[in-house]
Protein backbone atom coordinates (compact mmCIF):
# COMPACT_ATOMS: atom_id res chain seq x y z
CA UNK A 1 0.00 0.00 0.00
CA UNK A 2 1.34 3.52 -0.93
CA UNK A 3 1.22 6.42 0.87
CA UNK A 4 -1.10 8.12 -1.61
CA UNK A 5 -3.12 5.27 -1.94
CA UNK A 6 -5.19 5.74 1.16
CA UNK A 7 -7.37 8.43 0.18
CA UNK A 8 -10.42 8.28 -2.56
CA UNK A 9 -8.65 6.94 -4.74
CA UNK A 10 -7.40 3.76 -3.54
CA UNK A 11 -7.61 0.85 -5.12
CA UNK A 12 -8.43 -1.39 -2.31
CA UNK A 13 -10.69 0.32 0.21
CA UNK A 14 -12.26 -1.50 3.21
CA UNK A 15 -15.83 -2.71 2.88
CA UNK A 16 -16.61 0.66 5.43
CA UNK A 17 -15.38 2.88 2.89
CA UNK A 18 -17.32 1.11 0.23
CA UNK A 19 -20.84 1.78 2.61
CA UNK A 20 -20.15 5.44 3.11
CA UNK A 21 -19.48 6.11 -0.08
CA UNK A 22 -22.97 4.55 -1.25
CA UNK A 23 -24.54 5.95 1.81
CA UNK A 24 -25.29 9.61 -0.09
CA UNK A 25 -24.17 11.07 2.87
CA UNK A 26 -24.77 8.47 5.84
CA UNK A 27 -28.78 7.78 4.95
CA UNK A 28 -28.01 4.09 3.54
CA UNK A 29 -30.99 2.06 3.86
CA UNK A 30 -31.91 3.31 7.41
CA UNK A 31 -35.14 4.73 6.88
CA UNK A 32 -36.19 1.89 5.49
CA UNK A 33 -34.71 -0.38 8.23
CA UNK A 34 -37.12 2.35 10.88
CA UNK A 35 -40.51 1.52 8.81
CA UNK A 36 -39.56 -2.24 9.04
CA UNK A 37 -40.92 -4.35 11.88
CA UNK A 38 -37.34 -5.92 12.49
CA UNK A 39 -36.00 -5.82 15.70
CA UNK A 40 -32.05 -5.06 14.45
CA UNK A 41 -30.10 -2.84 11.79
CA UNK A 42 -28.60 -5.19 9.25
CA UNK A 43 -24.68 -5.11 9.20
CA UNK A 44 -24.35 -2.29 6.74
CA UNK A 45 -26.74 -0.43 8.57
CA UNK A 46 -24.90 -0.53 12.02
CA UNK A 47 -21.81 0.89 10.39
CA UNK A 48 -23.97 4.16 9.47
CA UNK A 49 -25.94 4.04 12.33
CA UNK A 50 -22.96 5.16 14.44
CA UNK A 51 -22.86 8.51 12.88
CA UNK A 52 -26.21 8.92 14.18
CA UNK A 53 -24.46 8.54 17.69
CA UNK A 54 -25.81 4.80 18.30
CA UNK A 55 -24.23 0.90 18.43
CA UNK A 56 -26.40 -2.10 18.15
CA UNK A 57 -25.74 -4.01 21.17
CA UNK A 58 -27.49 -7.76 22.19
CA UNK A 59 -27.57 -9.33 25.79
CA UNK A 60 -24.79 -11.55 25.55
CA UNK A 61 -25.76 -13.23 28.91
CA UNK A 62 -29.29 -14.23 27.69
CA UNK A 63 -27.56 -15.62 24.68
CA UNK A 64 -27.00 -19.03 24.83
CA UNK A 65 -30.39 -19.61 26.76
CA UNK A 66 -32.25 -17.88 22.95
CA UNK A 67 -30.22 -20.01 20.70
CA UNK A 68 -30.98 -23.40 22.97
CA UNK A 69 -34.89 -22.14 22.89
CA UNK A 70 -34.03 -21.03 18.92
CA UNK A 71 -34.58 -17.53 19.72
CA UNK A 72 -32.85 -14.84 17.88
CA UNK A 73 -30.22 -12.43 20.14
CA UNK A 74 -31.87 -10.19 22.19
CA UNK A 75 -31.03 -6.88 20.58
CA UNK A 76 -30.38 -3.75 22.22
CA UNK A 77 -29.15 -0.28 21.08
CA UNK A 78 -27.28 2.12 23.06
CA UNK A 79 -27.76 5.81 22.28
CA UNK A 80 -24.63 8.23 23.05
CA UNK A 81 -25.17 11.96 23.67
CA UNK A 82 -22.56 14.52 22.40
CA UNK A 83 -22.10 17.07 25.01
CA UNK A 84 -18.62 19.07 24.53
CA UNK A 85 -16.68 19.64 28.06
CA UNK A 86 -19.79 17.62 30.04
CA UNK A 87 -21.62 20.73 30.31
CA UNK A 88 -25.28 20.00 30.56
CA UNK A 89 -27.87 22.34 32.27
CA UNK A 90 -30.27 20.74 35.26
CA UNK A 91 -33.07 20.87 32.49
CA UNK A 92 -31.09 18.73 29.70
CA UNK A 93 -30.02 16.60 33.19
CA UNK A 94 -33.58 15.82 34.42
CA UNK A 95 -34.64 14.89 30.83
CA UNK A 96 -32.30 12.46 30.09
CA UNK A 97 -33.39 10.83 33.70
CA UNK A 98 -36.85 10.79 32.45
CA UNK A 99 -36.32 9.23 28.71
CA UNK A 100 -33.78 6.55 30.38
CA UNK A 101 -36.68 5.30 31.91
CA UNK A 102 -39.10 6.22 28.85
CA UNK A 103 -36.85 4.38 25.95
CA UNK A 104 -33.74 2.65 28.11
CA UNK A 105 -33.14 0.16 31.02
CA UNK A 106 -33.69 2.81 33.35
CA UNK A 107 -30.18 4.00 33.89
CA UNK A 108 -27.51 6.59 32.96
CA UNK A 109 -23.97 6.03 31.95
CA UNK A 110 -21.55 8.73 31.85
CA UNK A 111 -18.92 7.68 29.50
CA UNK A 112 -14.93 8.53 29.75
CA UNK A 113 -15.96 11.21 27.17
CA UNK A 114 -18.27 13.39 29.38
CA UNK A 115 -21.46 12.40 27.45
CA UNK A 116 -24.39 9.97 28.68
CA UNK A 117 -24.96 6.73 27.45
CA UNK A 118 -28.70 4.81 27.44
CA UNK A 119 -28.33 1.38 27.40
CA UNK A 120 -31.11 -1.14 26.39
CA UNK A 121 -33.14 1.02 24.06
CA UNK A 122 -34.97 -1.15 21.74
CA UNK A 123 -34.75 -0.26 17.85
CA UNK A 124 -38.74 0.84 17.74
CA UNK A 125 -37.65 3.51 19.78
CA UNK A 126 -34.33 4.83 18.92
CA UNK A 127 -36.17 7.32 16.82
CA UNK A 128 -37.93 8.86 19.35
CA UNK A 129 -35.59 9.42 22.03
CA UNK A 130 -33.12 10.92 19.76
CA UNK A 131 -36.04 12.98 18.52
CA UNK A 132 -37.07 13.92 22.31
CA UNK A 133 -33.29 14.48 23.30
CA UNK A 134 -32.95 17.40 20.12
CA UNK A 135 -36.37 19.05 20.19
CA UNK A 136 -37.19 19.06 24.15
CA UNK A 137 -33.87 19.99 25.18
CA UNK A 138 -30.99 20.51 21.95
CA UNK A 139 -29.23 17.36 23.46
CA UNK A 140 -27.65 15.94 19.79
CA UNK A 141 -26.22 12.60 19.58
CA UNK A 142 -25.16 13.50 16.12
CA UNK A 143 -21.50 12.43 15.49
CA UNK A 144 -20.83 10.96 19.26
CA UNK A 145 -20.19 7.39 17.28
CA UNK A 146 -18.76 7.08 13.99
CA UNK A 147 -15.77 8.41 11.40
CA UNK A 148 -16.25 11.44 12.23
CA UNK A 149 -15.08 14.15 15.05
CA UNK A 150 -16.42 12.63 18.49
CA UNK A 151 -17.76 14.61 21.63
CA UNK A 152 -14.83 17.01 22.17
CA UNK A 153 -13.50 16.50 25.73
CA UNK A 154 -12.45 19.71 28.32
CA UNK A 155 -11.48 20.14 31.51
CA UNK A 156 -14.93 20.68 33.31
CA UNK A 157 -14.47 23.73 35.84
CA UNK A 158 -12.05 25.90 33.47
CA UNK A 159 -15.17 28.70 33.48
CA UNK A 160 -15.82 27.97 37.64
CA UNK A 161 -12.75 27.42 39.61
CA UNK A 162 -10.75 30.18 40.47
CA UNK A 163 -7.61 28.99 39.19
CA UNK A 164 -8.93 29.20 35.65
CA UNK A 165 -12.49 31.44 35.56
CA UNK A 166 -9.96 34.22 34.58
CA UNK A 167 -7.68 33.34 31.99
CA UNK A 168 -9.08 35.15 29.32
CA UNK A 169 -11.10 31.92 27.97
CA UNK A 170 -14.13 30.09 28.06
CA UNK A 171 -12.53 26.99 27.07
CA UNK A 172 -15.85 25.25 27.23
CA UNK A 173 -16.98 27.86 24.74
CA UNK A 174 -14.18 26.86 22.39
CA UNK A 175 -14.66 23.39 23.15
CA UNK A 176 -18.39 23.94 21.66
CA UNK A 177 -17.17 25.51 18.47
CA UNK A 178 -14.81 23.36 17.64
CA UNK A 179 -17.58 20.53 18.13
CA UNK A 180 -20.03 22.41 16.02
CA UNK A 181 -17.18 23.31 13.64
CA UNK A 182 -16.69 19.45 13.18
CA UNK A 183 -20.51 18.60 12.81
CA UNK A 184 -21.74 16.50 9.31
CA UNK A 185 -23.04 18.41 7.18
CA UNK A 186 -25.37 16.40 5.20
CA UNK A 187 -29.53 16.46 5.94
CA UNK A 188 -29.62 12.76 7.51
CA UNK A 189 -29.66 13.08 10.97
CA UNK A 190 -32.24 16.13 10.72
CA UNK A 191 -34.21 13.82 7.84
CA UNK A 192 -33.75 10.61 9.83
CA UNK A 193 -34.74 11.62 13.52
CA UNK A 194 -35.85 14.99 13.38
CA UNK A 195 -38.43 16.15 10.52
CA UNK A 196 -41.79 15.55 12.06
CA UNK A 197 -42.94 17.05 8.04
CA UNK A 198 -41.35 14.00 6.83
CA UNK A 199 -42.83 11.03 8.55
CA UNK A 200 -45.98 9.56 9.54
CA UNK A 201 -46.36 8.33 12.91
CA UNK A 202 -48.85 5.90 12.94
CA UNK A 203 -51.12 4.96 16.69
CA UNK A 204 -49.00 2.19 16.99
CA UNK A 205 -45.58 3.97 16.93
CA UNK A 206 -44.75 2.49 13.60
CA UNK A 207 -43.31 5.24 11.21
CA UNK A 208 -43.71 5.70 7.07
CA UNK A 209 -41.34 8.09 5.74
CA UNK A 210 -42.74 10.24 2.95
CA UNK A 211 -39.20 11.23 1.28
CA UNK A 212 -36.02 8.65 1.37
CA UNK A 213 -32.32 9.66 1.16
CA UNK A 214 -31.16 13.51 0.66
CA UNK A 215 -33.39 15.69 -1.27
CA UNK A 216 -30.43 17.79 -2.76
CA UNK A 217 -26.58 16.38 -3.20
CA UNK A 218 -24.93 16.37 0.07
CA UNK A 219 -22.10 18.29 0.61
CA UNK A 220 -19.35 17.61 3.41
CA UNK A 221 -16.70 20.81 2.70
CA UNK A 222 -14.17 18.90 5.55
CA UNK A 223 -15.30 15.21 5.44
CA UNK A 224 -15.91 14.70 1.86
CA UNK A 225 -18.08 12.14 0.60
CA UNK A 226 -16.04 8.86 2.54
CA UNK A 227 -16.27 10.87 5.90
CA UNK A 228 -13.06 10.25 7.97
CA UNK A 229 -10.55 6.83 8.07
CA UNK A 230 -11.70 6.44 11.77
CA UNK A 231 -13.01 7.43 14.79
CA UNK A 232 -11.32 10.98 15.68
CA UNK A 233 -10.87 12.39 19.56
CA UNK A 234 -10.35 16.05 19.95
CA UNK A 235 -9.72 17.55 23.71
CA UNK A 236 -8.77 20.45 25.56
CA UNK A 237 -6.70 21.01 28.61
CA UNK A 238 -5.85 23.63 30.48
CA UNK A 239 -2.10 23.34 31.56
CA UNK A 240 -3.15 22.90 35.25
CA UNK A 241 -5.71 20.35 34.35
CA UNK A 242 -5.47 17.32 32.16
CA UNK A 243 -8.71 15.67 33.50
CA UNK A 244 -9.60 14.87 30.16
CA UNK A 245 -5.81 12.88 29.43
CA UNK A 246 -4.98 15.34 27.11
CA UNK A 247 -2.27 12.78 25.24
CA UNK A 248 -4.37 9.97 24.39
CA UNK A 249 -6.37 12.52 21.92
CA UNK A 250 -5.92 12.25 18.31
CA UNK A 251 -5.50 16.04 18.49
CA UNK A 252 -5.14 17.13 22.18
CA UNK A 253 -5.15 21.10 22.43
CA UNK A 254 -3.14 22.01 25.72
CA UNK A 255 -4.11 25.81 27.08
CA UNK A 256 -0.97 27.28 27.97
CA UNK A 257 -0.75 29.93 30.74
CA UNK A 258 1.19 33.22 31.80
CA UNK A 259 0.41 34.90 35.37
CA UNK A 260 -2.77 33.20 34.87
CA UNK A 261 -4.29 34.22 31.27
CA UNK A 262 -4.20 31.39 28.33
CA UNK A 263 -1.06 32.83 26.20
CA UNK A 264 -1.14 29.66 23.19
CA UNK A 265 -1.97 26.95 22.85
CA UNK A 266 0.56 23.64 22.28
CA UNK A 267 -0.67 20.95 19.66
CA UNK A 268 -0.93 17.08 20.01
CA UNK A 269 -1.51 14.69 17.23
CA UNK A 270 -1.63 11.03 17.28
CA UNK A 271 -3.03 10.28 20.09
CA UNK A 272 -4.94 6.65 20.76
CA UNK A 273 -4.96 3.53 23.22
CA UNK A 274 -6.69 1.01 20.50
CA UNK A 275 -5.21 -2.26 20.07
CA UNK A 276 -5.05 -5.62 19.30
CA UNK A 277 -4.04 -8.81 21.15
CA UNK A 278 -1.06 -10.16 19.39
CA UNK A 279 -1.57 -7.73 16.70
CA UNK A 280 2.00 -6.01 16.86
CA UNK A 281 0.94 -3.90 14.13
CA UNK A 282 -1.43 -2.66 16.46
CA UNK A 283 -0.31 -0.46 19.62
CA UNK A 284 -1.46 2.55 22.08
CA UNK A 285 0.24 5.72 21.31
CA UNK A 286 0.55 9.27 23.21
CA UNK A 287 -0.12 12.35 21.34
CA UNK A 288 3.21 13.87 19.71
CA UNK A 289 3.51 17.75 20.59
CA UNK A 290 3.28 19.14 16.75
CA UNK A 291 2.83 23.07 17.08
CA UNK A 292 2.28 25.94 19.22
CA UNK A 293 -0.16 28.79 18.30
CA UNK A 294 -2.41 31.32 19.32
CA UNK A 295 -6.43 31.65 19.52
CA UNK A 296 -6.55 33.15 16.02
CA UNK A 297 -4.96 30.32 14.11
CA UNK A 298 -6.00 27.32 16.36
CA UNK A 299 -9.16 26.24 14.83
CA UNK A 300 -7.64 26.30 10.83
CA UNK A 301 -4.72 24.02 12.61
CA UNK A 302 -7.06 21.32 13.72
CA UNK A 303 -8.96 21.57 10.84
CA UNK A 304 -6.17 21.24 8.75
CA UNK A 305 -5.27 18.24 11.12
CA UNK A 306 -8.72 16.67 10.20
CA UNK A 307 -8.28 17.39 6.90
CA UNK A 308 -4.75 15.38 6.62
CA UNK A 309 -6.42 12.37 8.36
CA UNK A 310 -9.06 12.84 5.79
CA UNK A 311 -6.59 12.89 2.61
CA UNK A 312 -3.58 10.59 4.11
CA UNK A 313 -5.04 8.17 6.70
CA UNK A 314 -5.49 4.20 6.14
CA UNK A 315 -8.68 3.33 4.52
CA UNK A 316 -7.59 0.00 3.61
CA UNK A 317 -7.16 -1.85 6.76
CA UNK A 318 -9.26 -0.16 9.41
CA UNK A 319 -7.47 -1.57 12.43
CA UNK A 320 -4.24 0.83 10.71
CA UNK A 321 -6.63 4.12 10.11
CA UNK A 322 -6.58 6.12 13.40
CA UNK A 323 -4.29 8.78 12.83
CA UNK A 324 -1.60 7.83 15.13
CA UNK A 325 -0.90 5.29 12.75
CA UNK A 326 -0.49 7.98 10.32
CA UNK A 327 1.66 10.22 11.84
CA UNK A 328 4.05 6.89 11.88
CA UNK A 329 3.47 5.66 8.79
CA UNK A 330 4.42 9.43 7.10
CA UNK A 331 6.69 10.80 10.00
CA UNK A 332 5.55 13.86 12.18
CA UNK A 333 7.59 16.45 9.31
CA UNK A 334 5.21 15.39 7.25
CA UNK A 335 2.22 15.71 8.90
CA UNK A 336 3.28 19.24 9.77
CA UNK A 337 3.66 20.22 6.32
CA UNK A 338 0.35 18.59 5.51
CA UNK A 339 -1.13 20.47 8.29
CA UNK A 340 0.39 23.85 7.47
CA UNK A 341 -0.71 23.55 3.54
CA UNK A 342 -4.22 23.29 5.07
CA UNK A 343 -4.07 25.53 7.59
CA UNK A 344 -2.28 28.44 5.35
CA UNK A 345 0.31 29.43 7.89
CA UNK A 346 3.58 28.35 8.87
CA UNK A 347 3.06 26.49 11.90
CA UNK A 348 5.64 27.47 14.89
CA UNK A 349 7.52 24.47 16.74
CA UNK A 350 6.22 23.33 19.85
CA UNK A 351 6.70 24.67 22.95
CA UNK A 352 7.58 21.28 24.93
CA UNK A 353 5.28 22.44 27.98
CA UNK A 354 3.12 19.49 29.54
CA UNK A 355 0.30 19.55 32.06
CA UNK A 356 1.01 19.88 35.81
CA UNK A 357 -1.77 17.92 37.12
CA UNK A 358 -4.11 15.50 36.76
CA UNK A 359 -7.51 16.30 38.96
CA UNK A 360 -10.51 14.60 39.93
CA UNK A 361 -12.46 17.70 41.29
CA UNK A 362 -14.05 15.66 44.08
CA UNK A 363 -15.73 17.37 46.92
CA UNK A 364 -16.89 21.01 47.54
CA UNK A 365 -15.25 24.08 45.91
CA UNK A 366 -15.63 27.87 46.00
CA UNK A 367 -16.31 29.20 42.52
CA UNK A 368 -14.97 32.20 40.85
CA UNK A 369 -18.79 33.31 41.03
CA UNK A 370 -19.09 35.11 44.45
CA UNK A 371 -21.62 33.10 46.93
CA UNK A 372 -21.91 30.03 44.16
CA UNK A 373 -20.03 26.49 44.91
CA UNK A 374 -19.32 23.10 43.24
CA UNK A 375 -19.17 19.67 44.05
CA UNK A 376 -17.75 16.99 42.38
CA UNK A 377 -19.39 13.42 43.35
CA UNK A 378 -18.21 10.15 42.43
CA UNK A 379 -20.44 7.56 40.59
CA UNK A 380 -19.71 3.77 40.70
CA UNK A 381 -18.17 3.55 37.06
CA UNK A 382 -20.07 6.12 36.12
CA UNK A 383 -23.29 4.18 36.83
CA UNK A 384 -26.18 6.53 37.89
CA UNK A 385 -28.80 4.04 39.05
CA UNK A 386 -29.71 2.85 42.42
CA UNK A 387 -27.53 0.25 43.52
CA UNK A 388 -29.44 -2.71 45.68
CA UNK A 389 -27.74 -2.14 49.49
CA UNK A 390 -25.35 0.64 48.29
CA UNK A 391 -25.71 4.15 46.64
CA UNK A 392 -28.32 5.54 45.64
CA UNK A 393 -27.05 7.51 42.63
CA UNK A 394 -30.31 7.92 40.07
CA UNK A 395 -32.95 8.75 43.39
CA UNK A 396 -30.27 11.21 45.23
CA UNK A 397 -28.68 12.94 41.74
CA UNK A 398 -32.40 13.37 40.24
CA UNK A 399 -33.71 15.01 44.08
CA UNK A 400 -30.83 17.57 44.20
CA UNK A 401 -31.11 18.33 40.81
CA UNK A 402 -34.83 19.17 40.58
CA UNK A 403 -34.54 21.11 43.81
CA UNK A 404 -31.58 23.08 43.04
CA UNK A 405 -31.27 23.49 39.43
CA UNK A 406 -27.31 23.40 39.31
CA UNK A 407 -25.55 23.22 36.29
CA UNK A 408 -24.19 20.00 35.63
CA UNK A 409 -20.80 18.60 34.45
CA UNK A 410 -19.76 15.27 33.49
CA UNK A 411 -15.89 14.66 33.64
CA UNK A 412 -13.04 12.57 32.38
CA UNK A 413 -13.78 10.16 35.40
CA UNK A 414 -16.80 9.15 34.90
CA UNK A 415 -18.08 11.33 37.54
CA UNK A 416 -20.24 14.20 37.91
CA UNK A 417 -20.07 17.75 39.61
CA UNK A 418 -22.60 19.99 40.75
CA UNK A 419 -22.06 23.75 40.04
CA UNK A 420 -23.36 26.48 40.79
CA UNK A 421 -24.66 25.98 44.04
CA UNK A 422 -25.54 28.94 46.47
CA UNK A 423 -23.18 29.25 49.97
CA UNK A 424 -26.89 28.95 51.69
CA UNK A 425 -27.82 25.71 50.01
CA UNK A 426 -24.18 23.55 50.80
CA UNK A 427 -25.37 22.06 54.09
CA UNK A 428 -28.32 21.12 52.04
CA UNK A 429 -27.08 19.60 48.86
CA UNK A 430 -24.49 17.87 51.14
CA UNK A 431 -27.06 16.16 53.33
CA UNK A 432 -28.55 14.28 50.34
CA UNK A 433 -25.70 13.44 48.93
CA UNK A 434 -25.35 11.69 52.54
CA UNK A 435 -28.91 10.56 52.87
CA UNK A 436 -28.50 8.56 49.21
CA UNK A 437 -24.91 7.43 49.91
CA UNK A 438 -23.17 9.05 47.15
CA UNK A 439 -19.72 9.80 48.19
CA UNK A 440 -17.36 12.88 47.48
CA UNK A 441 -14.03 13.15 48.21
CA UNK A 442 -14.40 12.60 52.04
CA UNK A 443 -16.34 9.65 52.01
CA UNK A 444 -14.59 7.39 49.38
CA UNK A 445 -11.33 5.40 50.21
CA UNK A 446 -8.77 6.45 48.72
CA UNK A 447 -7.44 3.34 46.39
CA UNK A 448 -11.21 3.78 45.12
CA UNK A 449 -11.24 7.33 44.42
CA UNK A 450 -9.95 6.95 40.70
CA UNK A 451 -11.14 3.68 39.47
CA UNK A 452 -12.62 3.12 35.94
CA UNK A 453 -13.76 0.50 34.33
CA UNK A 454 -16.25 0.33 31.12
CA UNK A 455 -19.58 -1.20 30.64
CA UNK A 456 -18.09 -4.18 28.88
CA UNK A 457 -20.30 -7.63 29.57
CA UNK A 458 -23.44 -7.80 29.36
CA UNK A 459 -24.32 -5.51 26.31
CA UNK A 460 -20.84 -4.70 24.77
CA UNK A 461 -19.97 -6.88 21.61
CA UNK A 462 -16.77 -6.16 21.83
CA UNK A 463 -15.99 -6.72 25.36
CA UNK A 464 -13.56 -10.19 26.16
CA UNK A 465 -14.38 -10.32 29.84
CA UNK A 466 -15.86 -8.47 32.63
CA UNK A 467 -14.79 -4.81 33.59
CA UNK A 468 -17.55 -2.89 35.26
CA UNK A 469 -19.16 -6.11 37.31
CA UNK A 470 -15.73 -6.82 38.15
CA UNK A 471 -14.36 -4.08 39.17
CA UNK A 472 -16.37 -3.52 42.58
CA UNK A 473 -15.43 -7.07 43.72
CA UNK A 474 -11.76 -6.19 43.01
CA UNK A 475 -12.02 -2.90 44.72
CA UNK A 476 -13.96 -4.53 47.65
CA UNK A 477 -11.32 -7.41 47.98
CA UNK A 478 -8.07 -4.70 47.77
CA UNK A 479 -9.85 -2.77 51.10
CA UNK A 480 -10.32 -6.02 53.34
CA UNK A 481 -6.41 -7.26 51.92
CA UNK A 482 -5.32 -3.52 54.37
CA UNK A 483 -5.13 -1.42 50.88
CA UNK A 484 -8.22 0.87 51.50
CA UNK A 485 -5.62 3.89 52.07
CA UNK A 486 -3.60 3.28 49.29
CA UNK A 487 -3.92 6.37 46.81
CA UNK A 488 -3.36 4.40 43.50
CA UNK A 489 -4.64 5.05 39.60
CA UNK A 490 -6.60 1.68 38.38
CA UNK A 491 -8.34 1.17 35.45
CA UNK A 492 -9.90 -1.99 33.89
CA UNK A 493 -11.63 -2.73 30.70
CA UNK A 494 -12.87 -6.00 28.59
CA UNK A 495 -10.81 -5.54 25.92
CA UNK A 496 -8.14 -3.78 24.29
CA UNK A 497 -10.05 -0.96 22.72
CA UNK A 498 -9.32 0.83 25.99
CA UNK A 499 -12.82 3.13 26.74
CA UNK A 500 -11.44 3.52 30.44
CA UNK A 501 -7.84 4.66 29.16
CA UNK A 502 -5.77 2.09 31.16
CA UNK A 503 -3.06 2.39 29.28
CA UNK A 504 -2.64 5.50 31.03
CA UNK A 505 -3.03 4.65 34.71
CA UNK A 506 -0.82 3.64 37.36
CA UNK A 507 -2.40 -0.16 37.63
CA UNK A 508 -4.36 -1.14 34.10
CA UNK A 509 -6.03 -3.86 33.63
CA UNK A 510 -7.19 -5.45 30.40
CA UNK A 511 -9.59 -8.23 29.70
CA UNK A 512 -7.83 -10.97 27.61
CA UNK A 513 -10.57 -13.67 27.58
CA UNK A 514 -13.21 -15.00 29.89
CA UNK A 515 -11.78 -14.05 33.66
CA UNK A 516 -8.61 -13.63 32.55
CA UNK A 517 -6.68 -10.40 31.99
CA UNK A 518 -3.21 -8.77 31.28
CA UNK A 519 -2.23 -6.68 33.92
CA UNK A 520 0.08 -3.28 33.20
CA UNK A 521 2.05 -1.19 35.45
CA UNK A 522 3.95 2.23 35.90
CA UNK A 523 1.72 4.67 34.05
CA UNK A 524 2.02 8.52 35.96
CA UNK A 525 -0.28 10.32 37.96
CA UNK A 526 0.15 13.13 34.72
CA UNK A 527 -1.55 10.70 31.96
CA UNK A 528 1.47 11.53 30.12
CA UNK A 529 3.73 8.41 30.42
CA UNK A 530 1.94 4.96 29.38
CA UNK A 531 2.59 1.83 31.60
CA UNK A 532 4.05 -2.00 30.86
CA UNK A 533 2.71 -5.32 30.64
CA UNK A 534 3.58 -7.31 33.88
CA UNK A 535 1.68 -10.20 33.35
CA UNK A 536 -0.56 -12.27 30.67
CA UNK A 537 -3.71 -14.05 31.28
CA UNK A 538 -3.73 -13.55 35.29
CA UNK A 539 -6.96 -15.09 36.70
CA UNK A 540 -9.72 -12.59 37.60
CA UNK A 541 -9.89 -14.60 41.03
CA UNK A 542 -5.91 -14.05 41.43
CA UNK A 543 -6.32 -10.13 40.62
CA UNK A 544 -6.91 -8.80 43.76
CA UNK A 545 -3.43 -11.14 45.27
CA UNK A 546 -1.52 -9.94 42.24
CA UNK A 547 -2.07 -6.15 43.17
CA UNK A 548 -2.10 -6.41 46.76
CA UNK A 549 1.79 -7.92 46.54
CA UNK A 550 2.95 -5.34 44.88
CA UNK A 551 1.34 -2.69 46.61
CA UNK A 552 2.71 -3.86 50.14
CA UNK A 553 6.34 -4.09 47.91
CA UNK A 554 5.77 -0.20 46.85
CA UNK A 555 4.46 0.37 50.38
CA UNK A 556 8.23 -1.31 52.14
CA UNK A 557 10.03 0.44 49.68
CA UNK A 558 8.79 3.71 48.30
CA UNK A 559 10.25 6.85 48.79
CA UNK A 560 9.15 10.10 50.44
CA UNK A 561 5.89 10.77 47.86
CA UNK A 562 6.53 8.74 45.80
CA UNK A 563 3.38 7.82 43.49
CA UNK A 564 2.84 3.90 42.98
CA UNK A 565 3.09 4.00 39.16
CA UNK A 566 6.26 6.37 39.55
CA UNK A 567 7.85 3.71 41.84
CA UNK A 568 6.77 0.77 39.49
CA UNK A 569 8.53 2.21 36.25
CA UNK A 570 12.06 3.17 38.22
CA UNK A 571 11.95 -0.68 39.51
CA UNK A 572 10.87 -2.24 35.45
CA UNK A 573 9.01 -4.76 34.79
CA UNK A 574 11.57 -7.84 35.53
CA UNK A 575 12.19 -6.69 38.56
CA UNK A 576 8.25 -6.38 39.43
CA UNK A 577 8.11 -10.28 38.19
CA UNK A 578 9.26 -12.08 41.26
CA UNK A 579 7.06 -10.51 43.36
CA UNK A 580 3.69 -11.81 42.38
CA UNK A 581 2.10 -14.15 43.89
Amino acid sequence: MSDAGTGNDAPNLSKVEHLKIASQGLYGTLQESLESDSDHFSEDEIQLLKHHGSYQQDDRDARRERRKAGLDKDYKLMVRTKTPGGRMTAAQYLLCDDLSDTYGQGDLRITSRQGFQFHGVLKKNIRALIHDLNHLQHLTTQGACGDVVRNVMCSPVVDIDPTSANCGVDLLALAERISTHFLAQSGSYYDIWLDDEKVDIAPDGSIRYKQKGPSKPVEEPIYGKQYLPRKFKIGIALDSDNSIDVYTQDVGIVALTEGGRVTAYEVLVGGGLGYGHGKAETYPRLGTPLTCVGEKDLLAVVEGIVKTQRDLGNREQRHQARLKYTVDRLGIDAIRASVAKHAGIALPPPSGRRPLDQPDHLGWHKQAQPGLNYVGAWVENGRIRDFEGGARFRTGLRRIVETYRPSIRLTGHHNIILADIADEHVAAVQALLDEHGIPTDRTIEPIRRHEMACPALPLCGLALAEAEREMPRLMERLVALGHAEDDVVIRMTGCPNSCARPETSEIGIVGRGPGKYNLYVGGDRLGARMNSLLAENVEGDRMPETIAALLAAWRRERAAGQSFGDWADARGMDALKPILP
